[in-house]
């Protein structure tokens, strides 16, 4: 018997032979990304419990094997899924998709996360107690995980909040001579051996508040000062930003973690939505200053999209739109399984071409109505340039008054929400997410060759919002879509190129006019396996996995043992 046959032996015992995949169209859903990124793996593990959790890291640590931690494989930068096949170890993914919960502590004011707990979720448990959690937007609409989201101090849009960021959690690391160790930084006391550690965590057998430990930074809280001081020269959020790597925050999954905690925050009762339109993007930059400087409190949400990233979204992802609105979105990972389900199928099937799944959902899209309230279809027919802000209802007196006097000056318009154009407004800017890869999809183009995306964080100061690009690397782009987090001045830009367009050249092209705007990339998806990691980024991963045996090559590093070259 094989290493990796003793291996997948041990596996199988501690998990059950179900929760333990190894044919290749099992495997399908779990080695390719969201969007981008596709590899091998030995094997593919589905723990039932934090236990499980600990007892299958210490088979492959012991086993020599690399470990990929993947939770709903929703990222757009690949880092959650194997990149190639070029390792120099077996592979294993490790899903925490099964490995759910979620403890209200403190009065409601703060939880406590499981591997597996989806935003979707955490935003239920919440909603009935008056709280939500960090982020309510974009990712939740697709089954991100909560734990997802600080290894990778993801952004999104709520203006108020910052990336998310905790210095509270409970992660396995593995040292340079091997040894794996439970570390216990929750600031609650758990006993301990890890196996007590996590039965009592998964039994709430613990109080809180009582050790020296309990209070500590959980959460941005300093962000929304930054956001105001829009004549700083340097963005207001970047991965890889040194003030927002601590341990598990950032790790990229170089860490294996169990739990955090994290802050809840007092729900809105009442928010309206302005939807405004212009088709000079000088006019939105400066109302970006103007807002910040003179709102007494911050919005809620600002979120901006291109007429061509609208098109595209009504036209190429209104089944993802209809899917949210019609059934929630805690409704689309399990939608979004079944259609890979379905592609691994018809990849069987010689007679029918691989992307007919594709061609069948987008033959839907043609054929029914767009469904968006009439004005917003009005204001895409006038503008070019479009911007959502949701604010408290208390603020829509002074928002308006706000906006009245600034174009009465200024080419551009707006209007107040009802409450069927919010909810319009708001689906089609989360459907834009996926608009290019279902644009790749439908037309048989592998994303991996035509599509090039970039997550940039632009300087607070900086004058332009859009992604100028020189002439010679325009006549290169076929279809493009832009949008983003106007105020934290995100910019989400896609790029499907043209038959022939070396991919890589184009990226580090537009990746040299970038650098000259002084920007920083990327601002919220982490790097994946699309971005190179900076050097302080790097060296934060390498102090948390010595031995490289967690998710290695991260951010163009290294894949092999102890990080050699």
């Amino acid at each position: 018997m094989t290493s990796s046959q003793l291996m997948l032996r041990q596996l199988g015992e501690r998990v059950g032979v179900k929760n333990l995949l190894t044919e290749r169209d099992d495997k399908a859903w779990y080695t390719k990304g969201f969007r981008v990124g596709r590899g091998e793996a030995l094997a593919v593990v589905l723990p039932q419990t934090l236990l499980q959790l600990w007892q299958v890291l210490q088979i492959c640590c012991a086993s020599n094997a690399i470990v990929l931690m993947q939770a709903a494989n929703t990222g757009v930068t690949g880092g959650s899924t194997p990149d190639g096949n070029d390792y120099d170890r077996e592979v294993v993914i490790v899903s925490t998709r099964r490995l759910k919960g979620v403890q209200v502590i403190d009065q409601a004011r703060q939880v406590i996360a499981f591997p597996g707990a989806t935003l979707t979720e955490l935003e239920n448990i919440l909603a009935p107690l008056g709280r939500e959690p960090h982020s309510v937007i974009g990712s939740s609409c697709i089954g991100a995980s909560v734990i997802g989201g600080i290894c990778n101090n993801s952004g999104g849009s709520l203006i108020r909040r910052g990336p998310a960021f905790t210095e509270k959690s409970l992660f396995a690391r593995l040292h340079d001579d091997g040894r794996l160790e439970m570390v216990n930084h929750l600031g609650i006391d758990l006993g301990e051996s890890p196996e007590e550690m996590l039965q009592r965590l998964e039994q709430q057998n613990y109080t809180t508040g009582d050790r020296p430990d309990w209070a500590g930074k959980i959460w941005a809280d300093d962000y929304a000062s930054q956001l105001r001081d829009t004549a700083a020269d340097s963005p207001s959020r970047f991965n890889g930003d040194r003030r927002y790597l601590h341990e598990s925050a950032g790790s990229a999954g170089k860490v294996v973690v169990f739990a955090v905690r994290l802050p809840t925050f007092e729900a809105s009762p009442q928010t309206r939505t302005f939807y405004i339109g212009s088709d000079d993007e000088q006019q939105l930059v400066a109302l970006r200053r103007v807002l910040l400087a003179e709102m007494q409190a911050l919005p809620i949400q600002a979120e901006y999209i291109h007429r061509n990233a609208f098109d595209l979204t009504v036209r190429y992802s209104k089944h993802m739109m209809l899917a949210i609105g019609k059934l929630g979105p805690q409704a689309l990972p399990g939608l979004m399984a079944k259609k890979a389900r379905w592609d691994v199928r018809v990849s069987h099937l010689p007679f029918l071409p691989r992307n007919s799944v594709d061609r069948l959902l987008q033959f839907f899209n043609q054929i029914t109505p767009r469904g968006v309230a009439p004005r917003i279809m009005a204001y895409r027919d006038r503008f070019e340039h479009h911007l959502m802000i949701k604010v408290e209802a208390q603020q829509t007196a002074e928002l308006e008054g706000l906006l009245t006097r600034f174009f009465s000056q200024g080419q551009g318009d707006f209007f107040l929400c009802n409450q069927r154009e919010a909810r319009d407004a708001f689906l089609v800017r989360f459907g834009v997410g996926g608009c290019t890869i279902s644009y790749c999809d439908y037309l048989g183009y592998d994303p991996d060759q035509r599509l090039v995306a970039f997550d940039v964080a632009l300087r607070r100061n900086d004058r332009a919002w859009r992604i100028e690009l020189p002439p010679e690397l325009a006549e290169q782009v076929q279809v493009d879509s832009c949008c983003g987090h106007f105020f934290c001045y995100v910019n989400h830009q896609d790029y499907v190129l043209k038959p022939g367009v070396d991919a890589k050249a184009f990226k580090q092209a537009v990746i040299a006019v970038l650098e000259q705007r002084g920007a920083k990339y990327p601002a919220e998806h982490n790097v994946g396996h699309l971005y190179r990691a900076s050097d302080e980024h790097a060296a934060h991963w390498r102090m948390l996995d010595p031995s490289n045996s967690f998710n290695p090559g991260i951010g163009k590093t290294s894949k092999k043992k102890f990080w050699a070259q």
